[in-house]
């Protein structure tokens, strides 16, 4: 009865053991699969991206046979089919269009590897829709830990039968029930999810019962070491796969910038080229003609009439060289000339070339400027302020409040130029700075200002920032170095 008693408790040690490992590569499977399905869905619906998802899954994870993605297909009740599988040549992919099965079991007999444990994950993809990951994790590690242990406590049961047939009514009757106990107790304890005990029994020698017990506890820290080894592992992939995903965002941010900053550049250049082109065509024609109009205002035979035409004509081809003048300086890249000037005096210059008398009737300007001069261009800084302030003026054509600052800040000058206007959409905002982009009525606008500003502060070795909001105005910020700012 004792021998068949040991017997008992050595095969329910070991389906205890094996229960133990295939609930444990149950769980981390599942966790594997949440982890994957979170991949999945950052992978967007890209099909060599999801593959090589299900690739480094099957890869980076020990015992993983077969992970499979199950879509629903875009047109008709089909689904559309993912899967890696590892080979001893590799990893071999294989897509496939066909009716979702219902799969149902979680072990299954797979023709390769034998029996496996397969854990399904449904998830909603990258579109929303409803989409299934399957994991197929092998139990071959685990069925040749419990048949190596199978026969090690085997031979000890039987080698402890003839043993206890023999002392059970001399000496090891009682001694004998009290280890089992323990033991038992032991085993109860791991299939209650304690992986953490040890069978009692000592560490050298001993009797059979001994070297189950030792083998028990083999068994336990070989457990223990693979669900640290699994835990580590899944840790390290998701720690990979943030960091991966983070480093990809940035990348995406920086291309965008670039691909639009490359954008402006080759549209000011294209312009700057046009604008040479007509300065060319232009000019000389009109040097000549301004030529002609001053000899014919020196003749003494003109009457007074036709010189005051003259007159006339003369000042309207200045102003149309002094137009293309100015056009070649707002297309043609910006070398700051240094030198000593007060910012006072800038900000008056620039508020009065551009508000009219109508316009001071109907805004409210706040004029707000530190004492003390500063190195840099006044000419760039004057272009600066009159565009910015322009755009101002125009953004409130029913009133409002103009606000201007001239401040340092440490060794930056800050100019700031705010109003009270329409302000702007993000979706605007994004675009404002770009050659041409314009929200004004037609004739009414170029799209050139803001882009000009832009060069003007990256030639000042400075930057442009806005701030905006529909209905409640816009405030443009620039700030470069105040060099050799003087008290």
């Amino acid at each position: 009865m004792l021998a068949a008693t040991l017997l008992v408790a050595s095969a329910l040690g070991l389906r205890i053991g094996q229960r133990s490992v295939e609930d444990e590569i149950r769980k981390r499977t599942a966790e594997l699969a949440s982890a994957t399905t979170l991949a999945l869905k950052h992978a967007g619906n890209d099909d060599d991206q999801l593959s090589e998802e299900l690739a480094a899954t099957v890869r980076m994870h020990r015992g993983l046979l077969r992970a499979e993605l199950a879509r629903q297909a875009a047109l008709g009740i089909d689904s559309d089919f993912t899967a890696a599988k590892i080979t001893p040549s590799g990893i071999v992919f294989t897509r496939w269009r066909g009716p979702a099965t219902r799969l149902s079991g979680d072990v299954v007999d797979d023709p390769d590897n034998g029996r496996a444990l397969r854990v399904i994950a449904p998830f909603n993809d990258a579109r929303g829709a409803k989409a299934r990951l399957t994991l197929l994790a092998s139990l071959a590690e685990a069925e040749r830990l419990v048949a190596a242990e199978r026969k090690g406590l085997l031979q000890v049961a039987v080698g402890a039968s003839v043993f206890l047939i023999i002392a059970f009514w001399i000496l090891l009757g009682r001694i004998l029930i009290r280890r089992v106990s323990a033991l038992q107790l032991a085993m109860r304890a791991v299939e209650g999810g304690l992986l953490d005990v040890k069978a009692p029994g000592p560490a050298e020698g001993g009797d059979e019962l001994a070297y189950l017990s030792r083998g028990f506890n083999r068994m336990l820290a070989q457990i223990r070491g693979f669900n640290a080894e699994l835990t580590q592992k899944i840790e390290e992939a998701t720690a990979e796969l943030i960091e991966k995903n983070r480093e990809l965002t940035d990348l995406n941010e920086l291309l965008v910038a670039a691909r639009r900053d490359l954008t402006s550049k080759e549209r000011l250049a294209a312009l700057g080229q046009l604008a040479g082109t007509i300065a060319h065509e232009l000019g000389n024609p009109l040097n000549a003609l301004n030529g002609h109009l001053q000899l014919l205002a020196r003749r003494p035979d003109l009457a007074d009439p036709a010189k005051q035409q003259v007159t006339l004509l003369q000042g309207e081809v200045q102003r149309m060289t002094q137009i293309i003048r100015r056009f070649l300086d707002q297309t043609r890249g910006f070398t700051p000339a240094a030198e000593n000037v007060q910012l006072a005096p800038l900000v008056d210059e620039a508020l009065d070339l551009t508000l009219g008398t109508e316009a001071r009737q109907r805004i409210h300007v706040a004029r707000d400027v530190d004492g003390g001069a500063v190195r840099t261009d006044p000419g760039l800084v004057r272009h600066l302020l009159t565009n910015l302030v322009a755009n101002a003026v125009d953004a409130m054509p029913n009133g409002g409040r103009l606000e201007v600052q001239a401040r340092h800040d440490g060794r930056d000058v800050v100019l700031r130029v705010a109003d009270t206007g329409t302000g702007m959409a993000p979706d605007v905002k994004r675009h404002i700075f770009e050659p041409f982009y314009s929200t004004k009525p037609s004739g009414k606008g170029t799209g050139l200002g803001l882009a000009i500003c832009k060069e003007i502060a990256r030639a000042l070795k400075g930057r442009i920032d806005v701030e905006s909001e529909p209905g409640k105005g816009s405030a443009f910020t620039v700030r470069f170095p105040a060099e050799g700012a003087a008290a």
